[in-house]
């Protein structure tokens, strides 16, 4: 009996020393928490006209100016844009007018200053008028602080029928006809009597309304390109919401793309991307490139590497291309150049795009293993985690925390929505902390800038994985069960309150959960420093009448041992 007593006296101690020095590393020296106060490098002011009031389109880009110690200054709430109310045009370009003598740089949205939101601009009648006032509004900003840089971007119309268009199966059908069409276009062979049968199942007017907006939207974007032709627009991103294959909108990019090359127009100054919500902060960043480029150093080098090799010839949804052609026009777009080898390289964009159907996840252990690897020699990953049908099992994140892959060490990550969100995302926050950690003059820079930017990459985590492929499927579910049958559409003046507590409590305890595992707590190096997370800090909350975005906030708790 003693000697049993003995033998599982000494195993629990074994195990508990085991426990302490697995998820407790011990250190000679002390471990002190960061500072969570921002630098302000030099003052830098960057106004910012968001695409919209959602996170992504103005948040991201206010914290991704933290990363680099810049104040992007956003216009007052009121003026902004709620769901499917439009902004105010009138009193955004009055602020933006009044503000922009006092900016280093401009940022503006033309869909926000134009028609008052994205969403607003899908439905907008944009007439000649519009645009002429546009253009002398801008002229006119221009005239009064000639110094100061206009960055401006407008979103081409995507190829799904306005929702002013009633009935789903006459938009259906419009959208099939719309699609043979832009296939017709390019000079492919279509079925006429395909395209006879579906112009019988939506009213005639529907076609009209449908092509007028995207002539519409022509006219307005080759106006932007006259103006940064005059030099009014230092810079010009036009690019495609939710692309196809084969589109209206393709024909219409292809004609926008000749009037540039007639123009002369440098691809640095005017240039056609996929995408949307991410493009501000895509700008933000390009202009910390060029700055870095400016002050003498090179280009950032950028290695491309996927989880399999097929991952990067996918079209994944709501994408007119594929992974690789996505990942290698960010990468230009960001003023940035493909390294061919991972190892004369500034930063690895590891791209894991998860397909259950084309049998993608025996890819996610031996990902797991090399971006270990990577990590281990010093290498800044940044990754993409795509899932074709935005399910947790397709992600890689889920594998590199059971293999105890320190996920804190990741340079970026994001994996929200489409491709040239995430791949656009994740390499500009990358990026901005790049050119961050490159021109920081003291060990107080570099500690504010790694903050700022782990605290960026904690709610990508938090959002892109535990929200959006978890935590809202058990809220939908819940709201479901309580006689909600449509939650992008909810009462949230009476059940607000109730909505953002199962918000909270869902996706609390699913990272307090993470915050468990050794690959949270395992302390990882970033340069010369040591460090480690101890906690999330995370607060979310519906900020419109739907489930798909949540406002979430992070202060995480960063110790660096010194």
């Amino acid at each position: 009996m003693k000697q049993e007593l003995s033998i599982t006296t000494i195993f629990l101690i074994v195990a508990l020393l085991l426990f302490h020095f697995v998820f407790h590393s011990t250190y000679v020296g002390d471990w002190r928490t960061l500072s969570t106060m921002a630098i302000d490098a030099g003052g830098r002011r960057i106004l910012l006209v968001p695409l919209d009031s959602r996170p992504p389109c103005r948040e991201f880009v206010v914290n991704g100016g933290k990363i680099v110690g810049w104040n992007v200054i956003t216009p007052p709430m009121e003026y902004m844009d709620y769901y499917s109310k439009a902004g105010d045009t009138r009193a955004l370009r009055d602020w933006l007018a009044h503000e922009a003598g006092a900016a280093d740089a401009v940022i503006l949205s033309v869909d926000q200053l134009l028609s008052g939101g994205l969403l607003a601009a899908r439905e907008a009648h944009i007439a000649p008028s519009d645009i002429a006032e546009l253009a002398n509004d801008l002229r006119t900003l221009h005239a009064a602080h000639p110094s100061i840089p206009l960055y401006a971007f407008y979103i081409l119309p995507r190829a799904i029928p306005q929702d002013g268009l009633e009935g789903w199966r006459e938009r259906r059908a419009l959208l099939a006809y719309a699609r043979l069409l832009g296939r017709a276009g390019e000079g492919l062979p279509v079925d006429a009597a395909e395209m006879e049968r579906l112009r019988g199942e939506f009213p005639p007017d529907y076609l009209q309304r449908y092509l007028a907006h995207f002539e519409e939207s022509t006219a307005l974007a080759s106006m932007l390109i006259e103006l940064t032709e005059e030099g009014v627009l230092a810079r010009l991103v036009l690019g495609q919401d939710d692309g196809e294959e084969y589109s209206v909108g393709n024909l219409k990019k292809a004609e926008l793309a000749a009037l540039l090359a007639q123009k002369n127009i440098a691809p640095e100054r005017a240039m056609i991307v996929h995408g949307a919500d991410e493009i501000a902060l895509s700008m933000l960043t390009r202009i910390a490139v060029d700055e870095l480029r400016a002050s003498g150093k090179d280009a950032p080098r950028i290695s491309l590497r996927y989880a399999d090799e097929a991952m990067g010839a996918m079209v994944f949804p709501f994408m007119a291309v594929s992974n690789d052609a996505t990942a290698r026009e960010k990468i230009t777009m960001l003023g940035a150049v493909r390294a061919e080898d991972t190892e004369n390289n500034d930063l690895t964009l590891y791209i894991s795009a998860g397909d259950s159907n084309a049998d993608t996840l025996g890819t996610r252990a031996p990902a797991a293993a090399a971006i270990r690897n990577m990590m281990a020699r010093g290498v800044p990953v940044a990754l993409v985690d795509l899932s074709r049908h935005f399910h947790a099992e397709e992600m890689l994140l889920p594998i590199l925390i059971e293999k105890n892959v320190p996920v804190n060490a990741l340079t970026a990550y994001a994996g929200w929505n489409t491709a040239s969100n995430a791949i656009g995302t994740a390499l500009s926050e990358a990026l901005l902390y790049h050119c961050a950690m490159q021109r920081a003059a003291s060990n107080e820079e570099r500690e504010a800038y790694t903050y700022a930017n782990l605290a960026f990459l904690t709610g990508r985590i938090a959002e892109d994985e535990f929200y959006l492929k978890e935590t809202i499927d058990r809220v939908n579910n819940t709201l479901r069960i309580a006689g909600y049958r449509n939650t992008a559409d909810l009462d949230l003046t009476r059940n607000w309150r109730w909505a953002n507590d199962l918000l909270m409590h869902d996706l609390d305890r699913r990272i307090r959960s993470y915050e468990s595992t050794a690959a949270f707590r395992a302390p990882f190096q970033q340069g010369n420093m040591q460090l480690r997370l101890v906690r999330s800090n995370i607060t979310a909350y519906y900020p419109w009448p739907r489930t798909f975005e949540i406002r979430l906030e992070t202060q995480p708790i960063i110790e660096l041992y010194q």
